[in-house]
């Protein structure tokens, strides 16, 4: 309820009641709490001004028009507002679609921005989803951030949506963030098929080695890159003219040069440089060509990738170590284990392991499976992710099994099954790695793309957060092990894990590539 005079001040606590849909805004914190996620709700919040705006009315779907209620409130205040979850420059949108996976979601998330712990009591977040978000066409974005990705495997898509999803957590509409592909979407041929060579070459270990290997040094990568920058620049320009970005953020080794390139063909075009900036999505041992020397910032995962963009010419200056971006939903306590495993139909108090076959499914996912099937008992279960690979999936679940076993596809909710599981067996693939961390997940590596995930291994090996091994017989082995000892070695395991994640990861890069639009 606001209040009966225009000019009045509300008082400090306000609040909204809808059938069983509560928020409640207190001082300078929001909490939020959605059972039914059939709502939508727009928060703006203002350095001296704060206004709370509060639309509700039932969705029946995104055809659907809404007719809403308007809850409106104005409070003034003479002081600097301490804590505030936006930045003071201005006002600052926060919109929480009508899908229903994401409004505790991203209203949740307020709360995270002030780097405030909130109570269990205070918000619901049960209902917390990876569903990618869906935008609001009808709030017009204040700067544009341009996002350059390539379709080589799922962790650098990855990469972006978590950056994606971090800019419309803490900013909601006031960044257009968009994600591209410019060489599959557009480069002329041959050039656009190239990122479909990486699945033949990462099948082919020897023949993935030796690319990398060989376009390491500068004179060989910078040569191809000149070359290609010949073919596709006039392209790659007009795709900077079109979007016109406030920022171009790189999450791919092959997105720096060419683009950069491109981007002095329009110094006389535009009146301000757009500044250009890299994310790193490895962990350990990088390509050269992740480090250019003309990026305003590099944002690195662990210090030792800080040494090797040292080395590679880049400045302390340009160097920001915060971590892999990862999905803001890992960053959020999404229930307790018991709670997941009944929601997700699984047994409440099993021992769970998780099998990921990455996001094509690849691996030795079948043999493992097998394997695990023989040592494991009843009181077991496993859960196998086996990605966009729809063969696998029909495969896996026509077979009969001796214990509980969920066989899924590609999946949005991964936080919420990683989360109810004991341990996970992956590859080593930087993003699953982080992801696990964060959740606190002991970890047995499987496998390896050659060079720039092998260094991944010792750094679990030598953290003491997991195995190693190629061979399923020894996999099983160690399940089991860690399964029927319950010596606390899982437990051990675990903590150690928690104390490597860096939950706020994605968070911190987003904040810090909004202050770059702004200078």
């Amino acid at each position: 309820q606001g209040p009966k005079n225009p000019g009045s001040l509300v008082s400090q606590n306000l609040t909204v009641q809808m059938d069983s849909t509560q928020v409640l805004c207190k001082k300078d914190a929001f909490v939020l709490n959605f059972e039914f996620k059939q709502y939508r709700a727009r928060v703006n919040h203002v350095a001296r001004e704060r206004s709370l705006n509060l639309s509700f009315g039932r969705s029946q779907g995104p055809e659907r028009g809404r007719n809403a209620e308007t809850v409106t409130a104005k409070e003034r205040v003479n002081r600097p507002i301490l804590n505030n979850p936006f930045p003071s420059w201005g006002t600052v949108g926060f919109e929480v679609n009508t899908i229903r996976q994401l409004a505790s979601k991203q209203l949740a998330f307020i709360g995270l921005a002030t780097h405030k712990s909130r109570g269990s009591g205070d918000t619901n977040l049960s209902e917390i989803s990876d569903s990618p978000p869906k935008k609001d066409i009808t709030v017009e974005s204040s700067y544009r951030v341009l996002c350059l990705m390539s379709h080589t495997g799922g962790g650098h898509k990855a990469s972006a949506q978590a950056l994606k999803d971090g800019f419309e957590c803490i900013y909601g509409n006031s960044y257009d963030v968009n994600i591209v592909d410019l060489w599959s979407s557009h480069s002329p041929w041959p050039l656009c098929n190239m990122p479909k060579s990486y699945f033949f070459l990462v099948k082919n270990p020897w023949l993935w080695r030796l690319n990398f290997r060989c376009s390491e040094p500068k004179i060989v990568h910078e040569t191809l890159f000149r070359g290609y920058a010949a073919i596709v620049s006039t392209q790659f320009s007009r795709v900077f003219m079109d979007y016109n970005p406030h920022l171009i953020v790189s999450v791919h080794p092959l997105m720096q040069h060419v683009p950069l390139m491109s981007l002095e063909r329009l110094r006389d075009k535009v009146a301000k440089p757009i500044p250009f900036t890299t994310v790193v999505t490895d962990l350990t041992r990088c390509h050269p060509t992740w480090f250019h020397k003309s990026v305003l910032k590099c944002f690195v995962a662990t210090k030792i990738v800080v040494s090797q963009a040292l080395s590679l010419g880049l400045k302390t200056t340009q160097i920001i170590c915060h971590g892999l971006p990862i999905r803001p939903s890992f960053s959020i306590p999404a229930g307790t284990r018991a709670y997941l495993r009944e929601k997700l139909g699984m047994q409440k108090d099993a021992r769970t392991v998780m099998l990921i076959g990455g996001g094509e499914g690849m691996g030795k996912i079948t043999e493992i499976a097998e394997e695990l099937s023989k040592r494991l008992s009843e009181t077991h279960q496993l859960v196998i992710i086996c990605g966009n690979n729809r063969s696998l999936v029909e495969k896996l679940s026509a077979k009969i099994w001796p214990f509980s076993v969920h066989v899924k596809g590609f999946v949005h909710n991964m936080s919420e099954y990683m989360s109810c599981c004991d341990c996970v067996i992956t590859k080593a693939g930087p993003g699953t790695i982080a992801e696990a961390l964060i959740c606190g997940i002991p970890i047995i590596l499987n496998g390896c793309i050659p060079c720039q995930e092998e260094g991944n291994i010792p750094f679990v090996l030598e953290n003491k957060v997991g195995t190693y091994s190629e061979d399923p017989v020894i996999i099983a082995n160690t399940v089991s092990e860690w399964f029927d000892k319950n010596d606390g070695t899982l437990e051990e395991m675990s903590a150690r894990a928690k104390l490597l994640g860096r939950p706020d990861a994605t968070f911190n890069i987003v904040r810090d590539l909004a202050d770059l639009v702004l200078e």
